[in-house]
This record gives structure tokens, sequence and C-alpha cells, in this order.
């Protein structure tokens, strides 16, 4: 029934009630007692007044209480923060749509279940201990708790219970989902772990860029510790070697990008400088304006010298410390771009040392490298500072010369290198003699890019080479001209020897006091199906390039014995055996023929060894080490006989001839020749005839044409002469054919 309902039926009865009693006061007619009625019914009446008001604040406070009723189930049910309602066992009995949501599940779906359910099996006795405190009467309990829905998400629930709130039998269990908060906390936390742990220095500093907090690392790497570091201007850690120009670029850069990296020198206390590589990074504040300056850094100090050495190992020879092709290359390519854009000369001088791979050979390859770092150190002494000196490989140099008005001094340092050079190196001990031949070519004249620019100077150095070293060479269209046809010689020398394009012609040697022919020199020529007949010096060097010299001396050493074997049988025997002269450029080991195979060729021919004559010159004689030595006396043992040619031309030959066992001694045909009318010359042959029959030697003049030099040369008891006043060379048969008797 309502509250209208209610009031209506109050009336009724009391209408209904003064009836009654007017009635019974009538009916009794008496006035005391209808007095009496009255003040009861006024008393009635206003009972009934009080009892309507009670009844209208009654009929308010149900009102309320049931606005507050939907009020706290609408808060309840939609409250931001979970609501579960559970007995002692952990069974849900109500929950609200943001516990629901909360699990992943609706409400009826909850509804007696386990909340345990949904907690991590190794989590669940903490639930359940939360629940026995809190019906046990103790304090509100909270805790963290890992849960998994329905859906399988895995949240973090943050969780606090009391009791007695909706029943005895029954606690409410609030819930906030922190996953966030404690995915964030434990970034935090290994943010934290790696702040201090971290191997880079870590500095932040305020807006006045005083450092306000450092980490362990930034002690250990700067030395400084925490409490020297602290307050203090960031440029305490700054060594301060940079320019003006680099302080500003940083500076605009981290406050327009609010970020900058690069390398800055740093300082530790004892003044002792780093490399540091900086990331800095300048955080601001909601207006915009700088608030934290953040600087992460590292030792990088060792990291550079070691890039420096593997750059260097890159560019630079280790031997010599010189740039090496790498770097080579790259600076003539520079050098050649600035040439050209300022309209200047540049030069490269392309060096190689003489006889260098001898020097090796005989005395090892620790001298050698000794002589390539000195001949190093010489090169660059007689060069410009802004010129670049490199070691290309071997025993091959190249001098780089830019920014030239003219290629007039080039020659000037040109000149300079190779005396330089002609100076003797000490070696362990022994005094070594080196030369050099340096090829020259310029930018633009002779090529504009840096492989034809090298590729003329090192033709040029070969030209050099070519003439006797010890030289210096510009390359030109002629002299390359010179160096292809030296090119194809030598790609044709190989055929020349399997073709039978070598012969040999033989010049008599006479003796002075009967004119008669007591021995021949042999010497080699090459029919070229295209030159013609060419004569050793055009050849022999070519040959000993391509390593073809042992091949052909080996050859004319076979074809000399065959040649005397047929002369001394025409000769017949009566008379003395003809002798053979065989020249000889290379000792034996390094282009020469061994002698053992000499000793196998004599056997093979019964030839006496000492009808055989090996002839060397003063220059083979020069390098002066123990393995000229020991092939001299290995020629010498083998009973073949030595001569000494072409003396008298370095003026140096005296002590080879005390140190050497020498049978016979070779007059240079340039003293001979001028004899007639040369004093001086004359005097010296005298002398050389004079001072070689003292030591036991014959002596021969070469380059004998006239009657006058053959009477000079008598006179001086000069015991042999050859030339053209005696016979020119011939082949063999020619000299058998004239060998015939006559009539």
């Amino acid at each position: 029934m309502s509250g209208q309902d209610e009031d209506d039926e109050a009336r009724r009865l009391r209408r209904r009630a003064e009836e009654k009693l007017r009635e019974r006061v009538s009916d009794a007619a008496d006035p005391a007692a209808e007095s009496n009625a009255l003040a009861l019914l006024h008393e009635l009446q206003v009972h009934q007044l009080e009892l309507e008001m009670q009844n209208e604040t009654l009929q308010q406070a149900r009102i309320e209480a049931e606005a507050a009723r939907d009020l706290f189930t609408q808060l309840y049910d939609h409250a931001p923060m979970a609501y579960f309602n559970l007995d002692s066992l952990g069974i849900l009995h109500r929950t609200n749509l943001a516990g629901a949501r909360l699990l992943g599940t609706t409400r009826s779906e909850l509804a007696g279940r386990h909340l345990t359910g949904f907690v991590n099996e190794e989590d669940r006795p903490r639930l359940a201990d939360l629940i026995y405190k809190v019906f046990a009467g103790q304090a509100s309990e909270h805790a963290e708790l890992p849960v998994t829905t329905l859906t399988g998400i895995s949240r973090i629930l943050r969780v606090e219970a009391c009791a007695g709130q909706v029943g005895s039998d029954l606690c409410l269990l609030a819930a906030v989902d922190i996953t966030d908060l404690a995915e964030s906390r434990q970034a935090l936390m290994v943010a934290a772990s790696v702040y201090e742990t971290l191997d880079e220095a870590v500095m932040v500093a305020n807006a006045g860029q005083r450092i306000i907090l450092v980490n362990p690392a930034f002690t250990r790497l700067t030395g400084f510790s925490a409490d020297e570091a602290l307050d203090r201007s960031i440029e305490l850690i700054r060594a301060h070697r940079e320019s003006p120009a680099f302080e500003e670029q940083l500076r605009r850069n981290l406050h327009t990008t609010g970020h900058w990296q690069g390398e800055i020198l740093h300082r530790r206390p004892s003044g002792e400088q780093y490399m540091a590589w900086v990331s800095m990074h300048l955080l601001r504040d909601d207006r915009g304006f700088p608030m934290r300056y953040i600087s992460v850094f590292r030792d990088i100090t060792e990291q550079r010298r070691a890039e420096e050495a593997i750059w260097r190992q890159a560019n630079y020879d280790p031997l010599t410390e010189l740039p090496n092709r790498l770097l080579f290359l790259d600076r003539l390519r520079h050098g050649i771009r600035q040439a050209q854009r300022r309209g200047r000369l540049l030069a490269l001088l392309f060096i190689d040392l003489d006889k260098f791979k001898e020097i090796n050979d005989r005395l090892g390859h620790d001298a050698g490298d000794a002589v390539l770092k000195e001949a190093a150190r010489r090169i660059s002494r007689c060069v410009r500072t802004s010129d670049t000196t490199a070691r290309l490989s071997g025993d091959e140099f190249t001098v780089i010369m830019g920014g030239l008005e003219s290629g007039s001094g080039v020659d000037e340092v040109g000149a300079k290198i190779l005396k330089a050079l002609d100076q003797p190196f000490e070696v362990a001990g022994t005094r070594v003699a080196l030369s050099a031949s340096i090829g020259t070519a310029f930018c633009p004249g002779d090529a504009t890019d840096p492989a034809g620019l090298i590729k003329c100077a090192d033709r040029a150095m070969y030209a050099a080479k070519e003439t006797g070293g010890q030289r210096m060479t510009h390359f030109s269209l002629q002299l390359d001209a010179t160096l292809q046809e030296r090119e194809a010689l030598i790609r044709e020398l190989p055929d020349a020897i399997e073709h039978g394009q070598f012969s040999l012609c033989f010049q008599p040697i006479v003796a002075l006091d009967t004119r008669l022919v007591v021995m021949f020199e042999a010497l080699l020529r090459w029919e070229h199906p295209r030159r013609g007949q060419l004569n050793p010096d055009q050849f022999l060097a070519l040959a000993e390039a391509a390593g073809l010299l042992g091949r052909i001396d080996e050859w004319v050493f076979k074809q000399s014995l065959s040649a005397l074997e047929q002369l001394n049988a025409r000769r017949g025997e009566q008379e003395l055996p003809l002798k053979i002269a065989i020249n000889e450029s290379s000792p034996d080991g390094v282009e020469g023929v061994s002698v053992d195979i000499w000793k196998q060729q004599l056997s093979q021919s019964g030839i006496s060894p000492d009808c055989v004559i090996i002839e060397v010159t003063e220059q083979l004689l020069q390098d002066e080490d123990g393995r000229v030595d020991a092939w001299i006396n290995e020629v010498h043992a083998s009973g073949l006989k030595i001569a000494l040619s072409q003396f008298g031309i370095k003026r140096a030959g005296i002590p080879h001839l005390q140190r050497y066992p020498f049978d016979l001694l070779k007059i240079d045909r340039s003293f001979v020749h001028n004899m007639p009318h040369d004093m001086a010359d004359r005097t010296i042959v005298h002398s050389i005839i004079n001072m070689a029959h003292r030591l036991g030697l014959k002596v021969v003049a070469e380059g004998v044409e006239t009657h006058q030099q053959h009477e000079l040369l008598r006179e001086a008891e000069c015991d042999y002469a050859q030339g053209y006043l005696f016979g020119k060379p011939l082949p063999v048969d020619r000299i058998l054919v004239e060998m015939e008797p006559t009539g």
C-alpha cells in the first residue's frame, strides 16, 4: 500500500471514531462526560496530527534511503575500481562491472567462482593469507597479485581487503589494475640498474650547466669523484683543445636540434688527456627553456690508436714508414686535380735501386731491409716538405712534386737523390755500393691520369737503367718508341733461343812476338729476322731482365767448346792447341751458368780446362762480397783460366789483381787507341804491362787496329794482341776454310 492510501485510511478511521463518540455523548446527555469526550477527541486529533507528521518524516527517510541505495548500487556497479565480495573460502558472491571487465568476463559468470582461479598458482597462498587475516579481524591488508583473465591476458592488481562492510560472512576486496605502473616501475628499476652499471659515463647538468648527477662510470673514466664533480661546471672535464669554430657549431647544433655527438678531448685531474666520444642531449621544460644537459661519453683513445694503427698499416710501408702504393695513388690523384685546377705542373719521379737484388742475395734480407730504410731516409731528405715520397714495392720509390711552375727544379732534386744514393751504405759492418735509376714524367705534358703518368715515369726509369743506371731520364715519345722496341725484343728472346737465331763469331788473339794465333775470343751474335745482326750489348741486358741469361751462357759455353774442338782438329796435333776465351757477365747463383755444368760439358768434350778462359769485367767485381769470391775460387779450382777484361776503365782494378787468382789481363781498347798520340795513355799501358808481369800475369791488348799500335805494344813487351789488324770476328766455318793449307 502506498503512503497516500495509508493517509486516506487513517482519516476514514478518525471520522468513524468521532461519530461513535458523539453518539455515545448524546445518549449519556451528561455535559461533563461530553466535555471529557471532546477533550479526548481533541487529544486524539493532536496525536493524529503527530502521527501524520511522523509518517511524512518516515516516508521522506524511506525515499532518501532508497535514493541512497540506488546511488550506492550505481557507484558500486560503475566504480572505476574493481570490487569483489567474497566469503572466507574465496568464492565470489558479487562483483561490479569494473571487476568483471578486469577479469575478462561478465558478472553473472563470476558469481560462485573462486577468485583464486584467476591468480597465478605461485601467488595463491598470498591471496588465501590475505582473506584469512581479514576474517580474523586483523587490520585491512593489501598486496600486489598477478592474475590471468579468462581471455589469457596477464595483469598485475593492487588489492585491499576489509571485512564487515556487507555482512559478517563476506569481505570486500578492492582491486586496481597497476600493470602499466608495475611495468614502468620495472623499467625504472632496469634503467636505474643500467645507469649504475653502465660502462659509459653519464653526467647530468642543470640549466646553468652545473653538474647535478654522475654515475659510477663517470668516476672510473674521468678520475673525478662524485663529490668533486657535483655543482661544478661541465667544463671541468674538458681539455679545451678544440677551435672556437668547433665550440660554436657544437652549441648551435645542441640548442637547435636538442642533441649533438662527436669527439671531444677530455682531461683527468692528473692532466692526462684522452679522446672521448660524447653524445649530448638537451631537455627543455614546458615553456621551451633549457632544463637539463645530459652527456653520455666513453674513452675512445685506444680505439682511435687502433684505428690509426690500422690506417697506417693500410697506407704506410711498415719498413720505411713512407706512404705505400695505396696512399701514393690517393695523393697522386689529388695532386693531378690540383695541378689541373691551378694551371701548374706536377712531376712524378720513379726511382729504382740498381742491383739491389744482389744485396739481398749476398748479404741477406735483413741487410736489404737496412739498405731500403736508409735509402728512404736519404730520398726524403732531398725533397721538399710538400712533396710525397712513397715506397711502391721492393726497391721502387716514387716522389710526387706538385705546384711546379717549370720542370727545372725536378732536375735539381733528381741530381740530389742520385748523389745521396751513390754514397756507400754501412750494413752489418760492410760497406755496400748502390746507385739508382730515375725516370720522370710530367702532368699535363706526358699524361693527365695516374695510370698514364706512372706508366710514363716507369718507362723513363727503365730507359735510365738500360743506359747504365745512375742517371735520370725524362719521358718522351722517342723514348717510348725505344722502350717499345726493347719490350718487343724481350718478348722475342725465348723464340730466338728455340729457333737457333743465336750464333758465335770468333776473333783471333795473336802472340805479339810471332803474330801467330794462339787463342780465339767467342763473341755472341743474334741474327734477328727483322733487325739484322745484333751485338751482345744490344740484347744481353734484356736477356738478364727476362731471366734468360743462364740459358744463353750455357749455350755459348757448349758451342764454344764445339768450335774449339773443330779448330784444334784442323790445326793438327803437331801444333800447340788453341784456347778459347768466353765472356761471363753474371756469376753463378744469380743468372749465370753453374760451374758444375761447365765441368760436365768439358768432360763430355774432352777439352782440357786450361784451354778455356773465362773473361770477367771490373764491373762484375765491384760487389765485394763472399758470393763473388766463392764463384771465382770455384772457377779457378776447376782448372779453368780467368781473365780480367776491359782493365783500366774503372781505375780501381789493381786491388782486384791482388785479391783474385787471375791468369790473364786484357787492357781496354780505349788506352790502346790513344797510345800513338797520347803519352799519358802510352805510359799507363806500359805501367799496366809491367805490373801484370810482376804479378805473373799475361797481358792482352784489345782493339789493335794499326801497325803503329802493334809496334808500341811489342816494344812495351805486351804478350798478346787482339783487333782488326789481326782479324775480324768470323763464324767457325769461315775460319776453318781459311785454315786449310793453300796449294
